[in-house]
């Protein structure tokens, strides 16, 4: 072997040991349960402070309402054994409707959905949210960025069903990553006939894409670490990471989707949302939120989120 040869097997060798560490290491970061020590949300928070723009965030009537009431807890095991945790909040009177809440990226069900409860609480629907696995109070220490997730989502809706009757009538609310696994439960063929539409609130078109876009923010090349990170998910779950891409799951859908992304969302691109409206082959709708950052619909529009979701339940329960 001649030195440019030496020289190029060297430069090979030491690329893909780049690679595959770089991308173990982004994987890990983006994949693993979050283990932030207390002392760091006040530093962070501190940090915060000091900008110019800087506005402490003042709870809703909503929130503080919903952090009054008691929520029945249940939990079951998924397939990795994990133990899963589900709270319920039920409505006032006997209803045979409830709504089934998705959390995002490291978030839980409690701090997600805190200002939406009373909104469907006030119109008669029963509450029930999950921590998805390696969230919140639920076992496990991966993120799939929806595929676990859904599959997870669907074994909570035949436990639904089990629990409160066969004749309740359920729909899907799911914001970024829970957005991503509501879409995937939509368009799956095992979604039970009691799910009568979805509410998919900032959700990516598929991981892939949403790795890609944060990527190329940060300026750092796709190649060739996604395909490290491909690979790396392979090995980590058993599963492709083209597998449930909600932009594929769309075009398979069951139920009526409704579509809601803030106009100004650089966390998961607005363009997505207009991608997997035109994907989406069931009835739909869509809501674009002027103002609106990531997951920040409802904060900015509580009126005009409000009334489509409530277009869809007297149109579709």
């Amino acid at each position: 072997m001649n030195r440019k040869s030496k020289i190029a097997l060297v430069s090979a060798c030491a690329a893909g040991i780049y690679s595959a560490l770089t991308g173990l290491v982004y994987y890990e970061v983006m994949g693993r349960r979050a283990h932030i020590p207390p002392f760091a949300f006040s530093l962070a928070d501190k940090k915060a402070q000091k900008k110019p723009d800087y506005k402490p965030y003042k709870e809703t009537d909503g929130e503080k309402w919903f952090k009054e009431q008691s929520l029945i807890e249940f939990t079951r095991t998924n397939e990795e054994n994990h133990a899963l945790k589900a709270y319920f909040l039920p409505a006032e009177n006997d209803s045979k409707k409830f709504v089934f809440l998705s959390h995002g990226y490291r978030s839980n069900a409690r701090d997600e959905f805190g200002r939406f409860a009373k909104f469907y609480h006030d119109n008669g629907v029963n509450v029930f949210m999950v921590d998805h696995q390696a969230a919140g109070q639920s076992e496990g220490g991966l993120i799939t960025f929806g595929q676990r997730e859904a599959r997870d989502g669907l074994g909570w809706l035949d436990f639904m069903i089990d629990t409160f009757g066969d004749d309740i009538e359920i729909f899907l609310h799911g914001i970024s990553m829970g957005c991503a696994t509501v879409t995937a439960m939509t368009g799956n063929d095992t979604l039970p006939e009691n799910v009568k539409f979805t509410v998919a609130d900032c959700g990516y078109t598929s991981m892939l894409d949403e790795f890609k876009s944060n990527l190329d923010k940060a300026h750092v090349p796709a190649f060739p670490l996604l395909n490290a990170v491909s690979v790396i998910h392979r090995a980590a779950t058993g599963m492709s990471i083209k597998e449930g891409a909600p932009i594929d799951m769309v075009k398979n859908a069951k139920v009526p989707v409704l579509f809601i992304h803030g106009a100004t969302d650089d966390f998961v691109p607005t363009t997505m949302v207009f991608e997997l409206y035109e994907a989406c082959t069931s009835e739909k709708d869509l809501l674009i939120v002027d103002d609106a950052e990531h997951a920040e619909s409802y904060k900015k529009d509580p009126a005009s989120y409000e009334a489509k979701v409530k277009e869809f339940m007297d149109k579709y329960l």
